[in-house]
């Protein structure tokens, strides 16, 4: 620990050009010959000023967020356990400003864990649209159903762990934060925190490496205050300990970081080389022939409480296992790279709708519009998906409910009506391929009606 700790703590780190790469490895920099011991924590007297001044600068620092104000109602343990539940679910790979608004509007609809295990798959999928990663909304109902059948809340990480969806992050979360268990919590941001602190230079993806981040925080958790300590950690890395502009001169516990005195010392090191950066592994190009299938009169319009208009759409329900399982989607059909091309295109969409659903593009149907309205890439956390969209127009021949009959599972196709697809709780993907036909039709309405008024003009001379 330094001597002066206010001097350290205060100190601003010199800005200097960053080195050129050498044939140094980082392992090599990490302990350099004549360098100082580590001044991450490494006493009892020292963790315990760390805490102390992690604790003060977050008491005074932190943000007021929603999930927050629940956490530290006091006598109210299972309401603020659901609260840090969802609120961390929702943060998994989303920013905050935008996890308060959905946050917000599911507080108010769900208040209670007993409350949401009552809803439906689908009303949860809905109230989730947009925040992606669908199978944590997924899992958030199962989990409430989990609980409400065990009759109680679980208190204890060890507990919760039990509970589907619920892995040693959130469970650690939930303990601490809701029910004041000693247990440490380990997200990106404590990671880089923790990197820092103790200068660990090793790949932060291996199995070894991650235990042992959550063996030092372990070793860091304040015992008198182990919720705020671990949103503490958090709240700092998402802020001034940020990826590539850290605050090092406004850290409350910069007096401790490894990283930044080793980069004092050594021109080639820079606090930002901790944790080690590593490679995304290249995502997988997917190629979608996607249709927006438009029913423009429809026999018998009973076929869901919603249809009381003409021009209906076709939605199709994915799987129950896999990538965005159970949600609804146009008629959308994967196509190989090589066969992107309008004609093939077509064809396997045509193969796709006749033995799926029983709707054959050429006999039970007259097509009133078939046009390409263009591509859009959707990326994924693994995938990046190219959609080629294409709409069609039919003027059925049979009714529509008659096709729902024949499909091979009715329960996983509808048609809605314009309202509906609005109000509806699409993908992001899904939501950008419906306003890319609204555009498409929008643009064909106003040529035609230039076309229009310039015949009439034509006419009146």
């Amino acid at each position: 620990m330094a001597k002066n700790p206010k001097v350290a703590k205060n100190r601003r780190p010199t800005r200097r050009p960053r080195a050129a790469p050498s044939a140094t490895d980082i392992e090599d920099l990490a302990a350099p010959p004549g360098s100082r011991a580590a001044v991450g924590p490494t006493s009892a007297t020292a963790t315990a000023a760390m805490r102390a001044e992690l604790l003060l600068w977050y008491d005074a620092n932190r943000r007021d967020l929603p999930w927050r104000r629940a956490a530290t109602e006091p006598g109210r343990g299972e309401e603020r356990a659901y609260a840090v539940w969802v609120s961390e679910v929702m943060l998994q790979q989303t920013r905050v400003p935008v996890v308060v608004d959905y946050y917000s509007r599911w507080m108010a609809r769900w208040p209670t864990v007993h409350s949401l295990a009552a809803a439906t798959q689908e009303e949860v999928n809905e109230m989730w649209a947009g925040l992606g990663y669908y199978r944590r909304a997924r899992f958030l109902l199962e989990g409430a159903k989990q609980i409400i059948e065990k009759g109680e809340f679980p208190r204890t990480a060890s507990e919760l762990r039990r509970v589907r969806g619920i892995g040693d992050y959130t469970a650690g979360a939930i303990a601490s934060i809701a029910f004041n268990e000693v247990v440490p919590v380990v997200d990106g941001n404590v990671v880089r925190v923790i990197s820092r602190l103790y200068a660990i230079p090793d790949n932060p993806k291996e199995s070894s490496t991650v235990k042992r981040f959550w063996e030092l925080t372990g070793e860091l958790v304040d015992p008198s205050r182990p919720g705020d300590f671990n949103q503490a950690m958090m709240e700092l890395g998402a802020t001034l300990c940020s990826k590539t502009k850290p605050g090092c001169s406004q850290c409350p516990v910069s007096s401790h970081c490894q990283a930044l005195t080793l980069s004092s010392q050594n021109t080639s090191l820079q606090v930002t080389d901790f944790p080690r950066v590593v490679p995304k592994a290249k995502p997988r190009c997917d190629f979608a022939a996607v249709c927006v299938v438009q029913i423009a009169h429809a026999l018998d319009q009973g076929v869901t409480c919603t249809m009381d208009m003409d021009n209906l759409f076709l939605l199709i329900k994915r799987p129950e296992e896999g990538l965005l399982a159970g949600l609804w989607e146009f008629p959308s059909v994967l196509v190989s790279e090589g066969k992107t091309d309008a004609m093939n295109r077509r064809k396997e969409m045509d193969k796709y709708l006749r033995q799926l659903l029983s709707i054959d593009v050429k006999r039970r149907s007259s097509v009133i519009l078939r046009e390409d309205v263009g591509q859009y890439v959707h990326i994924f956390s693994h995938i990046r998906l190219t959609m080629f969209v294409e709409l069609m127009i039919l003027n059925l021949e049979d009714d529509a409910k008659q096709l729902c009959k024949e499909g091979q599972d009715s329960t996983k196709l509808r048609f809605i009506d314009e309202n509906a697809v609005e109000s509806m709780g699409l993908t992001s993907g899904i939501r950008k391929v419906y306003n890319m036909v609204k555009a498409f039709k929008d643009k064909r309405l106003k040529e035609q009606s230039q076309v229009t008024t310039r015949k009439r003009g034509r006419g009146l001379k």
